[in-house]
């Protein structure tokens, strides 16, 4: 089968090739891949890779074989599969349900083959079935919507009456932004100029306002326009240092705050502003459990998020250069291959 291959740590080391079509064990299900989405870290992650893999993380596709002691899912199933496909099951991570943080934690596309590859092997716990009103493209964003989940149902607690600032614009952020709004907060989405097109794409789930930080000063629009005190929570989805002082700044006494962009380095707190003067609580949200895939799609079954607004550019597994040059420049929200 064909499949996008890092074969080491250099980033030059990524090419599309002929590789051994996968075969399910005693628990395991094979699906044929039928959407695959690009995400940040297939392009940025390097460190965290363990080559030779296929990278890909967010997809869905159609079950064609099922290995022994399946049961609960069938030939012809259209599914998806949660990102965590080994864990310990011993640590105390795992006995909490927290298996994305157990030390021997395995990740499709980075410590095991991902999906941006015609076929993948993935272990019947990890799948879910698609709900029947979500197209295979659609499918692909349930990822990173499942991450959204995780941050804003599972990692914070939002409220009708809470003010919430979401820190880039990127699918991340438009997503924990519709999350959000599903809990009735007055959502804040906070761009740049070349963010226009994700900002009218936000439009579509009732984001309250969009911010842009090369022409209006946050800190003051927040202060005199929306709250003298501040907001109530802030959620940072860019991974942009300087966007940790901002997300601290514009946040009330006692505010909450979620780290869920990847910063790839150190950050420094200053503890006695934050957290002994102000009282911040400060989290982080690593990628999703499985309550968190379920609160995903139970998400999708009880509203009308339009996820299908995320996919801007659906490519051929061949055009990945283009794809990821899409991503990189942010001339794309979420750009899906097909193998």
């Amino acid at each position: 089968m064909w499949a996008l291959l890092q074969e080491n740590l250099e980033k030059n080391s990524i090419s599309l090739r002929e590789v051994e079509e996968p075969q399910p064990g005693i628990g395991e299900v094979k699906i044929r891949v039928r959407a695959a989405g690009i995400c940040g870290t297939d392009i940025h992650g390097i460190s965290s890779l363990n080559p030779p893999v296929i990278l890909g993380h967010e997809f869905s596709g159609e079950v064609v074989e099922i290995g022994q002691e399946v049961k609960r899912i069938k030939v012809g199933d259209r599914v998806t599969s949660e990102t965590t496909i080994y864990r310990c099951g011993v640590c105390p991570y795992c006995r909490e349900g927290f298996f994305n943080l157990c030390p021997e934690r395995k990740g499709i596309g980075s410590g095991a083959n991902g999906s941006f590859a015609e076929y993948i092997v993935v272990p019947e716990f990890a799948v879910h079935v698609l709900p029947e009103k979500l197209s295979f493209e659609e499918g692909a964003v349930l990822e990173p919507l499942a991450c959204a989940t995780r941050g804003v149902l599972e990692q914070t607690r939002i409220g009708g009456n809470d003010k919430v600032v979401v820190l880039g614009p990127g699918p991340l952020g438009i997503l924990v932004s519709w999350v959000a709004k599903t809990r009735g907060a007055s959502v804040i989405l906070v761009g740049k100029q070349e963010d226009e097109l994700r900002f009218q794409v936000a439009k579509e789930g009732e984001v309250d306002y969009l911010l842009n930080l090369d022409e209006v000063n946050i800190k003051e629009a927040i202060t005199q326009e929306i709250d003298p005190y501040g907001v109530d929570v802030v959620f940072e989805c860019s991974g942009a240092l300087p966007a940790v002082s901002l997300g601290l700044e514009v946040l009330k006494k006692r505010g909450r705050y979620v780290q869920m962009g990847i910063i790839h380095k150190p950050v420094i707190v200053d503890f006695d502003q934050y957290l002994f003067s102000r009282e911040l609580k400060i989290t982080g949200s690593r990628t999703q459990t499985t309550s968190s895939w379920e609160k995903a799609i139970n998400l999708l079954e009880n509203t009308n998020l339009p996820l299908e607004k995320i996919v801007t550019h659906i490519l051929p597994l061949s055009q990945w250069q283009e794809g990821f040059e899409l991503t990189k420049n942010r001339k794309a929200i979420k750009v899906v291959l097909k193998p």
